[in-house]
């Protein structure tokens, strides 16, 4: 069995962690600043889905500065990507002290902490794309002390987000009927709007929400780059690999062709607005 079908995201790791954690790591920040009144001193954060690394290195970053001044914060992040956690667990530890953190694998659908473990649970990108989203709240909820904070961010749709509709009209406009007529919409989308995201979270347990629209950029650094990200992802990629060799090389060119009329030019970075649901919540 290749590594590929083992762990898709692990071996998608090194790439994305090239291209998009700047994006997610910015945002991750950003989300750690929402939270910051709400978190206590010397507290256990628990990043689920971690990654590689973006909001689990910002988090440890922050525990050590407390650490600094007589804190105890620490910091957990968790993945069910063996290849995600070897990445974030080496950058991590080699800017940090091994005693502020712990990075490990774990199904955030399952997680093994007990009960009321966590002051603050995040999850940045992460249990939106679970199988059972349910279990991943739930989990999130379970693990969290009462009066903890949790934060979570999921990507709005591509209607309403340039970022999802500059990669993926061209490749939509360009594969076979066969394929896309077989399409389902991703569960995702169910939780792109606040309104799906907020009633999914309350039902697991958590109260007092609160979801902004949090808007950016994102730098793609030209559409080859792009082109090779979007075949390495795994839902991408899956999606490509269904196509003939003669297929795909259509859609490379219609890809390819809408990346450069939006770069105004082939081989210039692509500069696409990024919108995302930052959602804030406590466990009561």
């Amino acid at each position: 069995m290749s590594r590929e079908s083992e762990d898709p995201w692990g071996a998608h790791a090194s790439s994305y962690d090239r291209v998009f954690a700047p994006l997610t790591q910015y945002i991750a920040r950003s989300m750690l600043a929402m939270t910051e009144s709400r978190t206590p001193v010397d507290a256990r954060v628990l990043d689920i889905a971690c990654g590689s690394g973006a909001l689990l290195l910002p988090a440890i970053e922050r525990a050590q500065r407390r650490r600094a001044r007589g804190g105890t914060d620490f910091v957990v992040g968790c993945d069910y990507s063996r290849g995600m956690v070897d990445l974030a667990k080496g950058k991590a530890t080699a800017l940090h002290d091994a005693d502020v953190f712990r990075c490990e694998v774990q199904d955030g659908q399952a997680l093994t902490d007990a009960d009321a473990t966590y002051d603050a649970v995040f999850s940045c990108f992460g249990i939106f794309l679970f199988p059972d989203r349910a279990a991943g709240w739930r989990e999130a909820a379970r693990v969290l002390k009462p009066g903890g904070v949790f934060a979570t961010s999921t990507w709005l749709a591509p209607e309403h987000n340039d970022m999802f509709r500059a990669q993926f009209e061209p490749i939509m406009q360009a594969l076979p009927a066969r394929i896309v007529e077989g399409l389902t919409p991703p569960g995702w989308l169910e939780v792109a709007e606040a309104e799906g995201l907020e009633a999914e979270a309350r039902a697991a347990g958590f109260s007092a929400l609160q979801t902004t629209v949090f808007r950016t950029e994102f730098v793609l650094p030209d559409a080859e780059t792009a082109w090779t990200t979007m075949l390495e992802n795994p839902a991408g990629g899956a999606l490509l690999r269904q196509c003939s060799e003669q297929e795909q090389a259509a859609v490379k060119e219609s890809f390819l062709r809408g990346m450069a009329e939006r770069a105004s030019g082939p081989g210039r970075p692509l500069v696409l607005e990024a919108v995302c649901n930052i959602l804030v919540g406590t466990r009561p």
